[in-house]
């Protein structure tokens, strides 16, 4: 179980992005180790995968599960998730900014949250290169992610969580 977003069938998250708009994402299968997510604003079903405390996602292509998340993390730790996207060949790195912070997001205080930041590259000849992106994601201890931001001024609050 991830300790830091419960994946069980049923459980159901709501965000309200910078616009107002609100979408949710929810828990829809699980078989095995494999559990299957529908995002409202998406077409597709997203798959994670969790195997040892780790979760991986399915980033851009069918079966290229890469890290995502743990349950284990250090500040300062760091990882890499790479995928193909329009033809380029990119990285997320990974790094765990802070770990047992409160968070107030959509007037509700979370305690006990881990804040990991994203940077985008691209991997060009062998030489990585920041394209100067980066994405901050705040996940709760027994609530799943609850806040998305951006260098690009994103916005994606929690506004309700069904965890069973």
């Amino acid at each position: 179980m991830m300790n830091y977003y419960p994946l069980t069938p049923g459980n159901k998250w709501e965000y309200k992005q910078k616009d107002g708009s609100v979408y949710s994402n929810e828990v829809v299968e699980i078989a095995g180790n494999i559990i299957t997510m529908k995002n409202s604003n998406a077409q597709d079903i997203t798959t994670v995968k969790i195997e040892n405390g780790c979760m991986y996602n399915e980033l851009m292509e069918k079966n290229n599960f890469q890290l995502w998340l743990k349950d284990s993390l250090q500040v300062g730790e760091n990882w890499e998730a790479t995928f193909t996207a329009n033809g380029l060949n990119s990285v997320l790195q990974f790094t765990v900014k802070e770990m047992g912070i409160e968070k107030n997001v959509e007037g509700t205080n979370y305690p006990n949250v881990i804040l990991l930041e994203a940077e985008s590259k691209i991997n060009m000849n062998g030489n990585l290169i920041s394209t100067g992106f980066f994405t901050q994601y705040y996940y709760a201890m027994g609530i799943g992610l609850v806040l998305t931001t951006s260098s690009m001024g994103d916005y994606h609050g929690l506004i309700a969580a069904i965890i069973h």
